[in-house]
């Protein structure tokens, strides 16, 4: 048992969502829900800007904003590549761009 739930801890490091997580685990999301709540996880809810993002995922959406922005990717090539819809892509991309100008 306690192999199971090394594997269910180190899959929910790795995830950037529960969508993510779920899918790494191949249950459905009510599922990967009770495993999260019995072992005690904290799985980011994968929204962008949302504080309790993982590096992870802060990561992919510098890389969404990167290649909307600087390699004139496709919302559609982009969104294939990461399992999301054109609109997220486009969303992910303008709210980077805000985040990436108050930096500046």
């Amino acid at each position: 048992m306690e192999n199971k739930e090394q594997w269910i801890r180190d899959t929910a490091a790795q995830s950037t969502s529960w969508k993510d997580f779920s899918e790494r685990l191949g249950y459905s999301y009510q599922t990967a829900r009770v495993w999260s709540m019995r072992y005690n996880l904290d799985i980011p809810d994968g929204r962008v800007g949302n504080p309790s993002g993982s590096p992870k995922q802060a990561e992919r959406n510098h890389d969404i904003w990167h290649r909307r922005y600087n390699l004139d990717e496709t919302l559609q090539s982009i969104g294939e590549r990461y399992g999301i819809t054109r609109q997220r892509v486009l969303a992910i991309a303008k709210r980077e761009a805000k985040r990436l100008a108050k930096e500046v």
